[in-house]
This record gives structure tokens, C-alpha cells and sequence, in this order.
């Protein structure tokens, strides 16, 4: 009997050691995020935290201290544990978090293929709140690849995890959701939005005391306050990273601090000022930064600070480093970053007047712009010709079978120049068929090329990218115009008649396209919720009563009673703001603090 007892207990222990509950995970997460750098110097893991979860909070907390040697090691030692139970909450906790460093690797297609694992274990035990963590990771691999409307997605389906959730979702998880946003908004260049994600994750970090996410989050915070020059708040914020990170021996948020510095100083024209500080974020890079895109736009940095002093040499070594690291770049910002390079470099030839290699690097920068046209040129021309030469070889073959026929059948001369002046008319033909294939394929491409750049596919109408090139013509000629930006409230709402929210949001979108002209005005959705409408010729008064108008709509449609919008107008009698599109978002902030559901003229 005691032997039956004993070898349970040590059944119930294994089982302990390699099973943790989700609870068991996020408290001890929550207890290590306080103090992270302990744990890297700790020997023994705690009884019942199994090897797998133990080694993957160790990799997370060197990767934050910048040992990415380290932080690989722990992973691929965890990584055998893994194996053993790939479909475990720890397992898939290894997952989500070595699809982030998959990231820095500049591994982006083994970060998808992680995150669809850890989605299938989270899945698998319902732990939402790790389901959550996981699209908001995805969200931020899709960004990487350019796949905005993938991070949409993802983004969404966290938001509606949160909102559908019984229990209260952990703040490290909202956290990483909000983290997500601001990335997302900041490369859409919504700047108000992204900075108010970021404000909120920062908040959520200095609540829970949350050192392992709070200086990432920083960083997007940093950045963020960067790319909305405001540089004097920029500049306070990575002096702030900088001091933290060097107390604390973080090369990885040194490094980011002082590039950060670097960009400012460039930005205030400090050339020298901007060579230390880069310069020193170079010296920082060995082991805590492995991203080539983050190598790249620190050499491409240095070379144009160092144009600016004269110092040209040293401009064209930091464009060779550059270089290099595209080489083995294989990612879809590929392209953007070489053809950066390369406008650096023409820019530096030019100041150097070394005119032979400025139009050389130019014509190089050209050719890798029309690269992918050229590519479908070059497969179009040789299929052309391949069929001009078959066609080539079937009358040869034509002509010597006519010689035969006329030898044995005594075929005059006169009907052989028959069949050649046939022949040749045949291949005028078929050319001019094959010029207008081309001519087809070429406007095809483009009209497809246009509709994929413009148009947003969840609703049909016109998206950002549209937008801000038709206020470019628009505000060109002159004409008096009214503007509106909406954001709509209630889409995710529990309905089980209209469960599918893109539905939904297609069927308001349809409502606001009957409220307005089919021409002089413009509707477009320029982010998840929100539509921008500009009407020309139009004064504010007669657009508010267009929204009121939509409004009334949306509470006659049985499908979205539940569904509302808060809105703020401008027009072009206020003046010149600047950038008009974020004046817009900064007064629907304001709209949606302190007067929500309805519409602002101001």
C-alpha cells in the first residue's frame, strides 16, 4: 500500500513539474517582471515551475538585458523540453516569446510559423489571456512584413478577446495589446493614436512595477514623440531610457537611447553632437542588437551626419556596413532599406561633386525602384519571343514541306510566293495580337496595382493612402472644403443576429456612402473604426446635418441599434493647422472624452 502511495505521489509530481496552470504561470510572470534580472543569477528553479517556462523567462530576461547570446542559449535549452510536450501552456509560452526573437533575428516567416503554434496550444488549454498576448504578437510580425491588414486583423480579434472576456484580462497582457497598437498606428503615421496607446501602456507598466515590459514600452513611447516631432519631448524621454539603462548595465535600451539622441540631434541640425551620440550607440551594439534593420538605420544615421561635417570618407564606409548587412537581409523591408541606402549615397557623391559615381548610384537607385516591373517586363518579352521564334520555325518547316510537295507534285514557283506572303501575314497578326496582350496585361496590372493601393477590402471604400494624396489635390486648387473624422462605437457588441462584426461594419459603411455625393465627395476608412469625409464646396453646417442624417440611419437599421459615432469637423476657413489630419484626431480625442456619441463642429 505505502509503495502504491509513493509511486503516485511521484506521478502527481511529474505531472506537477510538466504541467503549469495558467494561473500558476502569470502569477510567478508577475513576480519575476518586478525584479527580472534576478532570476538569470538564481541555480535552482522553483518546485513546481517546470524547466521549459523557468528557461524561457531566463531567455526573455537576458534578451531585455541585451545578452542575445545568452538569451539563445536559454531558448534552445528550453527548446528540448518543448519537444517533449509541444501543446503544454509552457510550451506555448516558449513559443510566443521566441517568435519575438525571431524578430530581432530578422526571422520573420519562423515567427509566423511560432505564433501558429502557440495559438493552437493556448487554444487548446482556453487561455485567453495568452490567446490575446499571441495576436498581439502577430499583429506586430505583420507589421514587420508589411501586412497591414493582416495586423488589423489580429489586432482586432485581441480587442474583441478583451471585451468578450468573463474574468479581468492581466495587465501585462493589455499591456502587450496596447504595445501592439502604438507600433501599428506609429508606422500608419497616426501619431495622436499611437501616442495614446503608448501613454496607456506606459501607465499599465508603472502600475504593476512591470521593469521587463516597461522599458519596451518606453522605447515605443520614445520613438513615437519622435516621429510626431515633438523633439524636446522626445529628447527628455530617451535621456530617461538612457539613465535607467545605464544604471541598470541594459546595453539594448542604451543603444536605443542613444540612437534615439542621435536622430534628435539630426533633426536640431547638431551634426556633431549626432556622430557621439550614434557613435556610441554603435559601441553598444555587440551582442545586445543582432536586427539588421536596426544596424542599417544606425549606419545610414552616421553616413548622413557625417556628410554634413564634410567628412565623406567616413559617410561612404557607414553605406558599405549598410551594405553588407542588405545582403543577407531576406525580408520584405529589403527593398525600402536599399533604396534608402542608396539616396544616401548618391546625396553624398553629389556633395563630394563626384559626378560619374552620383548618376551611377542613381541609376542603380532607379533600377532597384522599377525592379518588380522590369522582372514582369522581362517574363512578358520572352514569351513574346519565344512564340515569334516557334512561329518562325513552323514556317520554315511549311516552306520546306511546300519545296517537297513541290518536287514531287510539281508546285510552280508563283504558288510558293503564295504561301510565303501568307505566312508573313500570318506573323504580322499574331505580333499585333501580341502587342495588344501586353498593352492589356500592362493597364490590368496597373488598375489591380491601384485597387490594391487604395482601396480597403472590408468595406469597399477608399483607404488612408487615397485619402491623403486627394487632400493634396484637393487643398492644391484652392476650393473651400468641410471635413469630418468618425470613429464608430459598439461594432463588437454581443448580437446573435450579427455575430460577424466586418458585416456590420460594411453594412455602416454603405449607410455613410448614401448620405453623400457620388462626386465632389470623398469617403474613406483610414483605420479600424474610423472614416474620414471631405466634401468640397461644402460648409460644416451642412455636413453635421449629413451625420445627424447617418445617425438617424444607423438607429433605423435593426442590425446596428447598438451601434453609435463620435465626430469632429473642420473646414478650410479655420486656416492652415499644419498637419490637418492630426488637428482632426486631436479634436476627436477631445470629442470622445468629453462629449461622446456626439458630433463637434468646434
Amino acid at each position: 500500500m505505502n509503495l502504491q502511495f509513493i509511486i503516485f505521489s511521484l506521478l502527481l509530481f511529474s505531472s506537477l513539474s510538466v504541467a503549469m496552470t495558467k494561473q500558476q504561470m502569470l502569477e510567478f510572470e508577475s513576480q519575476t517582471i518586478k525584479a527580472p534580472i534576478g532570476i538569470l543569477s538564481a541555480q535552482n528553479k522553483p518546485e513546481l515551475v517546470n524547466e521549459a517556462f523557468w528557461l524561457t523567462l531566463k531567455a526573455r530576461v537576458a534578451f531585455f538585458k541585451g545578452d542575445i547570446r545568452a538569451a539563445k542559449r536559454y531558448f534552445d535549452d528550453a527548446k528540448l523540453y518543448v519537444k517533449d510536450y509541444p501543446l503544454s501552456l509552457s510550451s506555448g509560452y516558449w513559443y510566443l516569446y521566441r517568435a519575438f526573437f525571431s524578430i530581432e533575428q530578422g526571422e520573420l516567416e519562423k515567427a509566423k510559423q511560432y505564433i501558429k503554434q502557440a495559438r493552437l496550444s493556448f487554444t487548446q488549454h482556453k487561455a485567453s489571456d495568452l490567446l490575446i498576448r499571441t495576436y498581439a504578437m502577430e499583429a506586430i510580425i505583420a507589421v514587420w512584413r508589411e501586412e497591414y491588414s493582416q495586423a488589423l486583423k489580429s489586432l482586432q480579434a485581441a480587442q474583441s478577446f478583451i471585451s468578450r472576456s468573463a474574468e479581468e484580462v492581466d495587465g501585462t497582457t493589455k499591456l502587450m495589446v496596447y504595445d501592439s497598437l502604438t507600433a501599428y498606428y506609429l508606422t500608419l503615421q497616426f501619431y495622436v493614436k499611437a501616442l495614446s496607446y503608448a501613454y496607456q501602456a506606459r501607465d499599465l507598466a508603472q502600475e504593476a512595477s512591470n521593469v521587463l515590459d516597461g522599458l519596451p514600452v518606453k522605447y515605443n513611447l520614445c520613438l513615437a514623440l519622435l516621429r510626431a516631432n515633438l523633439d524636446d519631448k522626445a529628447e527628455q524621454c530617451y535621456r530617461e531610457m538612457h539613465e535607467v539603462a545605464h544604471t541598470k548595465k541594459l546595453p539594448r535600451y542604451e543603444f536605443w537611447a542613444l540612437s534615439g539622441l542621435g536622430k534628435i540631434a539630426l533633426s536640431k541640425k547638431e551634426f556633431l553632437q549626432a556622430i557621439e551620440y550614434l557613435n556610441q550607440a554603435r559601441s553598444e551594439k555587440d551582442n545586445a542588437i543582432i536586427n539588421p534593420a536596426h544596424l542599417i538605420v544606425l549606419h545610414n544615421n552616421l553616413a548622413l551626419a557625417y556628410a554634413e561635417v564634410k567628412q565623406f570618407d567616413n559617410a561612404l564606409q557607414q553605406l558599405v556596413s549598410s551594405k553588407e548587412l542588405l545582403k543577407s537581409y531576406q525580408n520584405t523591408l529589403n527593398n525600402r532599406y536599399t533604396r534608402q541606402t542608396l539616396k544616401i549615397e548618391a546625396d553624398v557623391y553629389q556633395a563630394k561633386r563626384d559626378l560619374p559615381k552620383t548618376i551611377a548610384t542613381l541609376r542603380t537607385y532607379v533600377k532597384f525602384l522599377e525592379e518588380n516591373d522590369a522582372v514582369a517586363n522581362n517574363k512578358v518579352e520572352y514569351e513574346t519571343q519565344g512564340v515569334l521564334e516557334a512561329q518562325q520555325l513552323k514556317n520554315q518547316l511549311a516552306t520546306s514541306g511546300s519545296g517537297v510537295g513541290r518536287s514531287s507534285n510539281g508546285k510552280s514557283d508563283e504558288q510558293k510566293s503564295h504561301d510565303l506572303i501568307k505566312a508573313y501575314v500570318v506573323i504580322v497578326i499574331l505580333i499585333a495580337i501580341l502587342v495588344g496582350v501586353v498593352a492589356y496585361y500592362r493597364r490590368s496590372k496597373n488598375n489591380l496595382t491601384a485597387v490594391l493601393n487604395y482601396k480597403d477590402f472590408g468595406t469597399g471604400l477608399y483607404n488612408r493612402r487615397y485619402f491623403v494624396e486627394q487632400f493634396e489635390v484637393v487643398s492644391s486648387r484652392a476650393t473651400d472644403y468641410a471635413m469630418a473624422l468618425i470613429e464608430l462605437d459598439g461594432l463588437r457588441s454581443s448580437d446573435l443576429r450579427y455575430k460577424n462584426t466586418e458585416s456590420k461594419l460594411k453594412l455602416a459603411a454603405d449607410l455613410i456612402l448614401k448620405q453623400f455625393r457620388d462626386d465632389g465627395d470623398l469617403v474613406c476608412r483610414v483605420s479600424e473604426e474610423e472614416f474620414v469625409i471631405l466634401c468640397e464646396g461644402m460648409k460644416k453646417a451642412v455636413l453635421q446635418k449629413r451625420l445627424a442624417a447617418f445617425k438617424q440611419a444607423l438607429i433605423e437599421q435593426e442590425a446596428l441599434v447598438d451601434v453609435n459615432f463620435s465626430g469632429a469637423l473642420i473646414c478650410s476657413e479655420e486656416g492652415d493647422f499644419g498637419n490637418i489630419f492630426a488637428e482632426l484626431e486631436s479634436r476627436l480625442v477631445h470629442v470622445k472624452r468629453n462629449a461622446p456619441g456626439q458630433v463637434v463642429a468646434f
